[in-house]
């Protein structure tokens, strides 16, 4: 019988990853102005977001007692009217309203870029009036106590709280109880910690509004009394339906709003369609210049930190978590502390030592990231070390990643560099970084075709099956853009006359998603990897050939198959045999759940079942696959127990398959000793072995 052969002895020293799922990655790889920073003030009558205020603007700016400045400017009506006009409701604004209703200070938490300025200005106007509403900056939240003459009975209060001013719980006591006694309300909105129980009690956290709803509402309000269908008269039902079948029927539009972009980003889609109302291809060809900008601005903002230095220097500067960022382009779905040790590598001192990467907190993990790139990824909310959680971009930003490696290779002007990194991660990191690495280097060959093609070389000659892995990947990655296409079939050509380790190379892209591509050219090229005694060791070659298979093409393997059964050629007997023995285990849809793949493929005239039997043969005799062959072959005459149509093309194979004495025995023997034990009242047992009898091979 020869020996065992256990299976996981071919394969290499890490799981290879399924084609699909290399694919799979690869389709992804590839305003205030004056003190507070959030009020924005373009002139002697403008304030808020975009919106042009006419009418009364009153400002007070006074100093506190201890020199400390007091800024206040009391917002028009007007511009109350329009933010309510083109205004789409947050999901927090019922919760805010009712503490609103409860208690005079309350505090909004929310990323700035999220609307929550907006949020905050039209639940005071509801809480009060349009005309009772009044931005404030100051250094101290106490100077709005000493200064009684700053607060007006029946006023909504906006103060934007950065962490500067001075709050204790005595001094917001006192803050609340004043407000109380003027019936005033003061929202103050910021990033809070949750974790500051001093604000716990009065905390209400904001949920931005959907951005598909920020468009429609945004839309609606620039558009209103605009006539957009050359109606007589207008009543505006052509606006609804501009709004919802023309713009928002735009795959690519909807694609990008499901993408959660902030509202300054949505606002300036809409001012683009609104300036000109496209439609049909007019809209198609601005959808197509204005988002791939849009999406970009966000990467280079993504790329370009904020934050004081001294939060930043704590964590390496500037140039630290501009590495951390593009470090998670790359390495999406890789814990934190690789994605960290990614970005070291790829920021050195100028002696080129790395240094190690402090252990991670979770207000550190919050600042590296950002507020635009913590908007796109979903991090594990395990209650796990900040190292050990995975950093996912969520499905709607999927085109990021390759938008900051994009922004990178053309701002930063040193690819070298990256392309070093990327090469240094896909041979020193762990499976999952090498795989992610790989990929990002096959994007870089639409860059940079020559030199990511010597760097994939090198790889290449590797001694370590991973790395020549990754080395597979880049290549799946280049042949996926069709400029490189012809290069890399020319290359493939070329390294299947170089070193084993390059034809080893050749096989693992085709496994890895490069025979879905080019089966035809992968079956030819495989038989030449599979004559080298080197992949004896491997089954990368049965990996390439069953993605062929899968790939809808078995008419293209089997025979294949069996012609390689049928040389004389011991390597690729074995790969022959391997293959079967993977094919073999692979069962029919419904209504044939029960029969073998092949047999139903040979029952509707797909494959010869000649075919088949020549490929059973040559596994069931040599001594690396005949222990499992033999065990597959019984399973498949258990299953001819129950289909009369089914036994029928199993005597038929068995025909085919046993054509000599020394396999006549085997049988037998499987017959007398291993299968009759376990099936006793098999009737195709009996069968069998009646016909193994009458051919006189027993």
């Amino acid at each position: 019988m020869g020996h065992k052969e256990d299976p996981e002895s071919l394969e290499d020293d890490e799981n290879p990853p399924a084609a699909s799922e290399v694919l799979s990655r690869l389709a992804a790889v590839l305003g205030l102005g004056v003190a507070t920073g959030d009020v924005r003030v373009d002139g002697q009558n403008a304030t808020g977001h975009g919106a042009m205020a006419v009418g009364t603007v009153n400002n007070i700016t006074v100093a506190g007692e201890d020199g400390g400045a007091v800024w206040g400017q009391t917002l028009s009506v007007v511009s109350i009217a329009e933010q309510q006009a083109i205004y789409a409701p947050a999901p927090s604004d019922g919760e805010l309203d009712v503490r609103l209703r409860r208690r005079h200070l309350i505090c909004l938490r929310g990323r700035p870029g999220t609307g929550r300025y907006t949020s905050a200005c039209l639940a005071l106007a509801r809480r009060h009036s349009p005309d009772r509403i009044c931005v404030l900056a100051v250094e101290r939240l106490s100077d709005l106590i000493r200064r009684r003459d700053l607060l007006r009975g029946g006023y909504g209060y906006l103060l934007q709280y950065d962490g500067e001013q001075q709050a204790d719980g005595l001094t917001r006591i006192a803050l609340a109880a004043r407000l109380e006694s003027l019936d005033s309300t003061l929202l103050l909105i910021g990033n809070f910690d949750i974790r500051d129980e001093r604000f716990l009690s009065e905390l209400v956290e904001h949920r931005p509004t959907p951005a598909v709803e920020v468009f429609r509402a945004q839309l609606h309000g620039r558009l209103r009394g605009r006539c957009v269908g050359g109606c007589a008269p207008c009543r505006e039902r052509c606006l609804v339906s501009y709004v919802e079948q023309e713009c928002l029927a735009e795959p690519a539009l909807r694609a990008y709003l499901d993408g959660a972009p902030p509202p300054g980003e949505v606002l300036g889609v809409v001012e683009a369609i609104a300036r000109g109302m496209p439609g049909g291809p007019a809209l198609t060809d601005l959808l197509n210049r204005l988002l791939p900008e849009q999406l970009r601005r966000r990467a280079t903002e993504i790329l370009t930190p904020e934050g004081t230095d001294s939060q930043l220097a704590e964590l390496g500067g500037r140039d630290y978590l501009r590495a951390f960022r593009l470090a998670c382009a790359v390495l999406a779905g890789q814990p934190v502390s690789e994605i960290s040790a990614a970005a070291h590598r790829l920021w050195r001192n100028p002696m080129g030592a790395i240094d190690s990467p402090a252990p991670l907190r979770r207000p550190d993990l919050d600042l590296l990231l950002g507020q635009p790139l913590r908007r796109a990824v979903s991090v594990d909310a395990r209650e796990v070390p900040a190292g050990a959680r995975t950093v996912r971009f969520v499905a709607s930003a999927e085109r990021l990643p390759a938008t900051m490696l994009e922004v990178a290779w053309e701002e930063w002007a040193i690819p070298e560099r990256l392309l070093a990194w990327l090469a240094e991660l896909a041979r020193d990191g762990n499976p999952g970084v090498r795989q992610a690495a790989a990929g990002a280097m096959g994007w870089a060959a639409g860059r940079t075709p020559d030199a990511v093609m010597v760097t994939v070389s090198e790889l290449s000659r590797d001694r370590r099956p991973g790395v020549r892995q990754a080395a597979g990947i880049a290549l799946v990655a280049m042949a996926t853009q069709p400029v490189l296409q012809r290069r890399i079939r020319i290359e493939l050509d070329r390294w299947l006359e170089r070193s084993a380790y390059h034809r080893d190379v050749v096989a693992r892209a085709y496994a890895l998603g490069l025979a879905w591509l080019w089966p035809d050219l992968a079956v030819a090229q495989l038989r030449r990897v599979a004559q080298q005694r080197m992949q004896r060791r491997t089954g990368v070659v049965v990996r390439g050939l069953v993605e062929v298979y899968q790939s809808g093409r078995p008419h293209l393997v089997v025979p294949a198959l069996a012609d390689w059964a049928r040389s004389d050629h011991p390597e690729l007997q074995l790969q022959a045999a391997r293959t079967l023995r993977a094919l073999a285990d692979r069962w029919a849809q419904p209504p044939h759940a029960h029969w073998p793949e092949l047999l139903d493929l040979v029952s509707t005239e797909v494959l010869r079942i000649a075919d088949v039997a020549a490929l059973w043969s040559v596994a069931l005799r040599l001594p690396g696959t005949a222990y499992r062959a033999w065990r597959t072959l019984g399973y498949w005459l258990n299953q001819a127990d129950a289909d009369a149509n089914l036994a029928e093309l199993c005597l038929e194979l068995f025909k085919l398959t046993i054509t000599d004495a020394p396999l006549g025995r085997r049988l037998d023997h499987q017959i007398r000793h291993v299968w009759y034990p376990i099936m006793p009242h098999s009737a195709m047992l009996s069968r069998v072995s009646r016909l193994s009898h009458q051919r006189g091979l027993t």
